[in-house]
């Protein structure tokens, strides 16, 4: 049975969200305003890139996320944020919050009125989500029985992402075809989901397949995180172990999958970097990054020239001398930390893109708050620095561009799966011809290209960052 929300055909109006919503208003309380905003002023005059656009006399009596942006340098940054609760920034940032375990696009469906749907993009092992048999390529319109119609406004989008942070029930349905052979939705299935504080693993899948005698690597990494917050680095451990089952096996060709790699931690960069480079050497960059004047000059009398300068580290299951290709498969909102594996990889070895034009953020920051303030518990995440590579190149803020350009539709396939479209086009360009196993019938396909009005990685700590280290004695 056909639901009445027909999938609509129109040309794709993408307005992915550049930042995340605003937490709470820091209360009534003008006195205790002050006192957070004057943390945040100094702390922003100080370290912010570009300090010196912030206004001389701002109005302290603004609630901190008023304040804060209020000294934004718009439309340049679009990625500083603020929260109310920085043990819950940190955790965000390394993968951890309060949800049922999907991750999801944000696109219309209808005409006058438009209402929001989800289409999941992939569920998190071990949560609610996976335990209900919510898959890929799922779709959800009702959310506790109601859709929530849109006209455009923020407030609307968040309105339903934040009803999937507390228990909920999820209209499901399935994309099938019409007796006309359009993309259409099923009737819908309630699906109950609670949610719990889930600490998602970005080591998402890795597969290792033999086609006419080529050994290819696939590995889909969703953000990066060394771990889940505790230091024990056990998520760059298993890229570790990643890179030696393809050392191992033989890998010539590796598929890097981050199209949903929205950024993340630098340490974890550099880690992924230095098992993928060509010639790897410690003593070479990676990558470098400026400051402004006043904080690069402090810096640098503090630490040296070197603490600008990332290099490469030892990696013993480093594959970059064996790999006759390397592609990697991005989509619009790969971001960041994922720019600069390509930025930083480019000077070393060819870097082959499929998917769509990534995000264009070649800025860093860092984690500011105050740990012993029982006064202020508010966590910020300024841009603080510009990346460049070896070649002192840092010209993608409009984002790199694909060699080979492929937007995802509703038809998403199965990860892993040699049929799932972007996967097969890096495939097909590794053989030089589809292969073999995928039958011309089989062939992946849809019209519908969905209009996409965010995601739900847009509303993570991590997204659209590359988050440095504060420097500390």
């Amino acid at each position: 049975m056909l639901s009445r929300y027909a999938l609509v055909g129109a040309a794709a109006v993408t307005t992915l969200l550049a930042c995340k919503k605003d937490k709470k208003d820091g209360g009534p309380n003008a006195e205790q305003n002050k006192y957070v905003n004057e943390w945040i002023y100094a702390n922003m005059k100080e370290m912010y890139y570009w300090s010196a656009n912030i206004p001389a006399s701002p109005d302290y009596k603004q609630t901190p996320p008023a304040f804060f942006s209020a000294l934004l340098k718009k439309p340049e940054d679009r990625y500083s944020w603020i929260q109310d609760n920085f043990e819950e920034l940190l955790a965000s940032l390394s993968g951890v919050s309060k949800e049922s375990g999907l991750e999801y696009d944000l696109f219309l469906v209808g005409n006058q009125p438009s209402y929001l749907a989800g289409i999941v993009e992939y569920v998190k092992k071990g949560s609610p989500a996976a335990a209900a048999g919510i898959v890929r390529g799922d779709v959800f319109i009702e959310v506790n029985g109601q859709p929530v119609a849109y006209t455009g406004k923020q407030s609307e989008v968040n309105a339903f992402v934040d009803k999937l942070g507390a228990n909920h029930t999820l209209g499901i349905r399935k994309v099938v075809k019409d007796s006309k052979g359009e993309d259409s939705l099923t009737a819908a299935k309630a699906v109950p989901l609670t949610v719990l504080e889930l600490a998602e693993n970005p080591v998402y899948l890795d597969s290792v397949y033999t086609i006419e005698g080529q050994k290819i690597g696939y590995f889909m990494y969703n953000f990066f995180a060394p771990d889940k917050g505790d230091e024990s680095a056990s998520y760059d451990n298993q890229v570790d172990a990643v890179f030696g089952r393809f050392k191992a096996a033989g890998v010539k060709h590796l598929v890097l999958d981050l199209r949903y790699n929205p950024g993340g931690d630098s340490r974890s960069t550099i880690n992924l970097g230095s098992n993928i480079v060509k010639g790897l050497d410690p003593a070479k960059e990676f990558f470098h990054r400026d400051f402004n004047p006043t904080l690069q000059a402090a810096l640098k009398a503090e630490y040296g020239e070197s603490y600008f300068i990332s290099k490469f580290t030892a990696e013993a299951n480093n594959i970059g001398n064996n790999l006759t290709s390397f592609i990697i498969l991005t989509s619009s909102g790969s971001a960041s930390a994922s720019e600069l594996i390509i930025n930083g990889l480019r000077p070393y070895m060819n870097v082959y893109l499929i998917g769509d034009t990534t995000e264009g953020k070649n800025l860093g920051s860092f984690t500011l708050y105050e740990e012993n303030d029982p006064r202020n518990k508010w966590g910020m995440q300024p841009i603080v620095s510009r990346a460049f590579n070896s070649l002192n190149q840092s010209d993608y803020s409009n984002g790199f561009a694909p060699q080979e350009k492929y937007v995802e539709t509703l038809n998403l396939g199965v990860l892993g799966d040699i049929r799932e479209p972007l996967l097969n086009k890096a495939l097909t360009k590794i053989l030089g011809h589809a292969p073999a196993r995928m039958a011309k019938t089989d062939a992946p396909g849809s019209r519908t290209i969905m209009r996409k009005v965010g995601t739900s990685r847009s509303f993570k700590a991590y997204s659209g960052l590359l988050t440095e280290q504060f420097p500390r004695k």
